[in-house]
């Protein structure tokens, strides 16, 4: 199965530990949808034109997916979702996403978005920490009221 990552589950050292089968596939953008951080990562589908999110591409079986399930706290605080990625060969694929239903005021913990921000610099999504990942931190803080001093 193929599975799409793009919070800490894009961190190679994670996916070794709670899913030893898991292997990269590939990396590319899920189309119309914007990142948002609600404590933990998630995506939300958008309608602006230039809206995708940086992902990972897993593949995984059965003992992986369960693994994930309980580390994402499936079906309560994640549900998951079939969606279309373009890869970085702009080929494309379809596959599990996990998207948040238990929705939290609260931006990330600096070590949680420093992990995302790393696998944004290891997989070569440089030029996406500031497009993607600083705006969702950004509207994260704005929504729980963070005053930056």
């Amino acid at each position: 199965m193929k599975y799409i990552a793009y919070g800490s589950n894009m961190v190679k050292a994670q996916m070794a530990f709670r899913c030893p089968g898991a292997k990269l596939i590939g990396t590319g953008y899920l189309p119309n949808h914007r990142l948002e951080f609600y404590l933990h990562a998630t995506v939300e589908r958008s309608r602006a034109r230039d809206a995708r999110v940086p992902v990972a591409v897993w593949e995984i079986d059965e003992t992986d997916e369960q693994s994930l399930d309980r580390y994402e706290g499936f079906p309560t605080y994640y549900v998951k979702r079939k969606r279309r990625v373009i890869l970085s060969d702009g080929s494309e694929i379809e596959g599990m996403v996990y998207i948040m239903r238990l929705i939290r005021l609260h931006p990330p913990t600096a070590g949680y978005y420093q992990g995302i921000r790393d696998a944004y610099k290891r997989l070569g999504f440089r030029d996406d920490i500031a497009r993607v990942l600083e705006h969702a931190l950004f509207r994260s803080r704005a929504r729980s009221g963070f005053q930056i001093r």
